[in-house]
């Protein structure tokens, strides 16, 4: 069976390797010319490094990859510790480990693992303009005139898919309500005890920062509330004295960490939601990860999400005797998880408006979505 991924992100290479694994034949096609190094971080729990090992990715990126002896909350004027969370033996609890990456390492060895089982497999500048059903096969034409066909399309063409958008006619994002910025700090530039993992926050506005790759980089992710709607997008330049004005209340060591960003840039975006979508494929073409259920960032499981999703789609099709009987069993199969975890990512947002204190930080310690086993857990409950 030959299978059309559309999307080279994290979800799009994920499927193509999981596939690739199980004897199917596929080809990803990416509509970027480039993929280039855009500069962020990255978490993942057990429930997605488990994934990744399975792929033969997870030992290599553990080389580069930063697990903190502990996270604190903090008082985002003050910097007072309001909870210490330490991190467990995730690997001992769970069989794999927690990760925080560099966000291009972990694209960059999926690339690299699917040229090495798959030559040829990975196709840059081929964007996908019109997808018609054609009984057993599904045909693809792209924006530079060429047709090609396949026997099932997985749509992993992110937040903003255009295939959602043609094919399932969804109802249009909704503005969440809150503004985030990105950028990474070079940690040769802070001091010693800023090398380290803290969320700040308090008052309708926090700043998460980790280590990642060996602990060179440091990670941060500042979000603000806002009423206004703001352009929705990941790789938006943003003015520096703009960013650091809006989080000046904040305490010396938080401000010091954004105040030196890699060549001096950060990125921000607005962050939308968007209505549950409750079909995610139609006839041969199926939606995956972002395309299918687009997460707000609070919970740190929409990466995770995604390659779940590769595995349990893998599985589906070789359990099943046609895409269709395979589509209905990953919905089935996924459904429910993911719109726990996106409801609640929703609800985790609310948590930093308020005062900070304990009490708003109940419920946030790892729990049971951990232990989620794509690999190898049932089908379809």
């Amino acid at each position: 069976m030959k299978i059309a991924i559309v999307g080279g992100g994290i979800g799009g290479l994920a499927t193509a390797l999981a596939m690739t694994q199980a004897g199917f034949t596929v080809m990803v096609y990416e509509r970027s010319a480039q993929l280039v190094d855009q500069g962020a971080g990255i978490t993942l729990a057990p429930n997605a490094t488990r994934v990744l090992y399975h792929l033969g990715l997870g030992p290599g990126l553990e080389e580069t990859s930063v697990t903190p002896p502990m996270t604190e909350y903090r008082h985002y004027r003050t910097g007072a510790v309001i909870m210490r969370m330490m991190t467990k033996d995730f690997r001992a609890l769970y069989g794999a480990p927690y990760m925080r990456l560099h966000r291009w390492d972990l694209q960059h060895a999926m690339i690299t693992r699917l040229a090495e089982v798959a030559p040829g497999a990975f196709r840059l500048g081929s964007g996908v303009e019109r997808l018609e059903s054609r009984g057993d096969h599904v045909q693809l034409r792209f924006a530079d005139g060429r047709v090609e066909i396949a026997d099932a399309v997985v749509a992993a063409d992110g937040i903003r898919s255009s295939i959602r958008e043609t094919l399932f006619n969804p109802a249009p994002p909704v503005f969440a309500g809150f503004v985030a910025w990105r950028g990474l700090v070079d940690t040769a530039d802070l001091p010693r005890h800023l090398h380290e993992s803290a969320v700040a926050f308090g008052h309708g506005r926090h700043i998460n920062r980790y280590l990642v790759r060996s602990g060179e980089l440091l990670n941060f992710i500042a979000v603000a509330h806002r009423d206004k709607w703001e352009a929705e997008g990941w790789t938006i330049p943003a003015p520096l004295d703009e960013f650091l004005e809006e989080f000046a209340s904040f305490d010396e060591g938080t401000r010091t960490v954004i105040s030196r960003p890699v060549l001096g840039q950060v990125f921000k975006w607005g962050l939308f939601g968007r209505p549950w979508l409750e079909q995610w494929s139609s006839g041969r073409v199926v939606l995956l990860g972002d395309a299918a259920h687009p997460m707000l960032p609070f919970l740190g499981q929409g990466a995770a999400n995604a390659l779940e999703d590769a595995m349990i789609l893998t599985r589906c099709l070789t359990s099943e005797s046609t895409p269709e009987r395979a589509f209905a069993l990953y919905q089935k199969t996924r459904g429910p998880r993911v719109r726990s975890a996106t409801e609640q990512a929703v609800r985790r947002g609310d948590r930093y408006l308020g005062e900070p204190n304990e009490d708003s930080l109940k419920g946030d310690e790892p729990g049971a979505q951990y232990a989620y086993d794509a690999v190898s857990g049932p089908l379809g409950g």
